[in-house]
């Protein structure tokens, strides 16, 4: 088993991955992005993807521009309220691609984790409804490939670094068309994480490793 993936992960590094962050009408789309090289470059470090290290955008309102990339990072797909948007979504994970969503966890922009989480799920039930959404459980493969995870949960930050168990609470949530996990919606504010906000040491890197695991599994399912 592990010969076989260590395998399919060297044919991976053969072509180069695309990454980028899907623009949306939220003011926030681009948040912590100046974190992004640094990712770029540890994705490549930490993994056998043989990822693109330039920072690419893709807006929702572009479908050609949306599929050019594997995968699609989102601080919120709620605000897309316009119907070429909202199709595009769609259309995009019904082509194959993979959307990850993370909340930023600044209570500013995300007061209510809950309310986050309900809101991603309404706009993939309307936009998508063959999809579901359920949390991931601790044995999932996301959380065990490629870097250990102890206690089958994300890495969390927290907002000035004050543990608050409503975020503490979730873990990660896949999103399903059938047998295929073609998603995931995190409430554990990686991104703040990754771009080193006050943290305890490491958790940058903890941040980091989650965000190979998701890359990893999301490639896999090529």
């Amino acid at each position: 088993m592990e010969l076989a993936r260590a395998t399919e992960l060297e044919e991976l590094r053969c072509e180069k991955v695309g990454w980028a962050r899907l623009k949306t009408p939220s003011l926030h789309w681009r948040r912590r992005a100046t974190g992004d090289p640094a990712l770029m470059h540890f994705l490549r470090e930490n993994s056998s993807l043989n990822i693109d290290a330039t920072r690419y955008v893709a807006d929702c309102e572009n479908l050609s521009e949306m599929c050019a990339y594997p995968l699609l990072f989102s601080q919120g797909v709620a605000l897309i309220d316009d119907k070429a948007g909202q199709s595009n979504v769609a259309e995009y994970i019904r082509r194959g691609r993979f959307l990850l969503i993370d909340a930023c966890i600044n209570v500013n922009i995300t007061p209510d984790p809950d309310l986050f989480l309900l809101q991603q799920k309404r706009f993939l039930a309307e936009v998508l409804p063959e999809a579901c959404v359920s949390a991931l459980p601790g044995d999932h493969e996301t959380y065990r490939c490629f870097f250990n995870i102890p206690g089958g949960k994300p890495p969390h930050t927290f907002y000035h670094n004050q543990f608050d168990e409503r975020w503490a609470n979730h873990g990660l949530y896949g999103v399903w068309i059938e047998s295929r996990m073609v998603g995931v919606i995190s409430l554990s504010g990686l991104q703040c994480g990754w771009n080193k906000m006050i943290a305890p040491a490491g958790h940058d890197i903890a941040c980091m490793r989650m965000l190979v695991k998701i890359d990893v599994y999301a490639m896999l399912q090529h």
